[in-house]
């Protein structure tokens, strides 16, 4: 097939050189916008470090300040300076008065009250509503090294039977067991405290 040269012989290809230049203007833009970015942060700090007015001298004292004072009218206003400074913050003397001091404490005061309740501990770790399955739980449990009894409860839904262990008589015990249920899989063991009279 022929091709006619005569219309594309005053067309030029396109390089990419173009696209090249779209590129540099675009980053010749970022980098001026970080440059103003970074010397405006650098400048904001120098302002804060070095121009700022001090917040610890009030308005009225820096006018008087600005004039020229006698040494005797200094000293005076050094005098008041401090005496105001002593008005505004209280000196405190609590841990000198503390330092010989004891506290002294009647022994009823430490012992429980008669009346207190004592809690017992008890660890549920599943209910079923067949028999045979509470029995494969608590031999599972009993490898471990643990006694547990089968309790039957019975519910609106029917009788159940609880795989529980306990009672034991601090929560520090009964959580250490748990523990060590829970790194052998057992998930389920929940701590409930019972009141004894």
């Amino acid at each position: 097939m022929a091709r006619d040269y005569a219309k594309n012989r005053g067309k030029k290809k396109k390089s990419g050189a173009s696209r090249g230049k779209k590129k540099s203007s675009i980053s010749t833009t970022l980098l001026i916008t970080t440059i103003l970015l970074v010397s405006g942060l650098i400048g904001l700090l120098i302002y804060l470090k070095w121009f700022q007015i001090n917040p610890a001298i009030p308005v009225k004292d820096k006018i008087i300040s600005q004039k020229a004072l006698s040494p005797k009218e200094q000293a005076a206003k050094n005098q008041q300076d401090k005496k105001g400074l002593d008005d505004e913050v209280p000196f405190y003397k609590t841990h000198k008065e503390m330092l010989n001091k004891t506290v002294e404490i009647p022994l009823e005061d430490l012992k429980l009250p008669e009346d207190e309740h004592k809690y017992v501990y008890l660890m549920p770790c599943g209910s079923f509503r067949e028999s045979k399955r509470a029995e494969e739980l608590k031999a599972r449990i009993a490898f471990l090294g643990f006694e547990s009894r089968l309790n039957q409860v019975k519910a609106k839904s029917g009788l159940w039977h609880r795989v529980e262990l306990g009672p034991f008589k601090s929560k520090r015990k009964a959580e250490s067991i748990r523990h060590r249920l829970q790194d052998n899989g057992f998930n389920y063991c929940k701590i409930w405290p019972k009141k004894v009279l």
